[in-house]
């Protein structure tokens, strides 16, 4: 893969971070599923450009170290607030009596089908 193209997915999973985090509101369904598929995007193209680098299409440069320093810290960021939404419906649900809702690998409620709307389950 030519360097052009991999750090070209580097952008664009380091804007699909920050944008998903601009738009985050853990009150609004579309908004949250619209961060998810921003998330599910950057994710993806993270690990194409990490394919790069493996096979040594990208050199490793202390420019890249660093850049990569900085998408790792965008990750922790993310990911403190997916997590503090979780807990937030997970608190709701104890408070309610109800049992909290469980996520599959993709971000997705475990029980949702693929037929059915997000918004009936929550």
């Amino acid at each position: 893969m030519d360097t052009v193209i991999a750090n070209g997915h580097l952008q664009r999973a380091r804007a699909g971070i920050r944008q998903a985090l601009f738009q985050w509101d853990g009150t609004d369904l579309a908004r949250i599923d619209a961060s998810r598929e921003l998330l599910v995007a950057a994710v993806s193209d993270m690990r194409t450009f990490e394919s790069a680098v493996r096979c040594g299409s990208v050199p490793a440069t202390e420019e890249l170290c660093e850049t990569l320093l900085a998408v790792r810290q965008d990750i922790i960021q993310a990911t403190r607030v997916v997590d503090s939404c979780v807990a937030f419906h997970r608190g709701l649900a104890a408070r309610m009596g109800g049992s909290a809702p469980g996520y599959n690998a993709e971000g997705r409620m475990a029980a949702e089908s693929p037929g059915m709307e997000p918004e009936v389950l929550a």
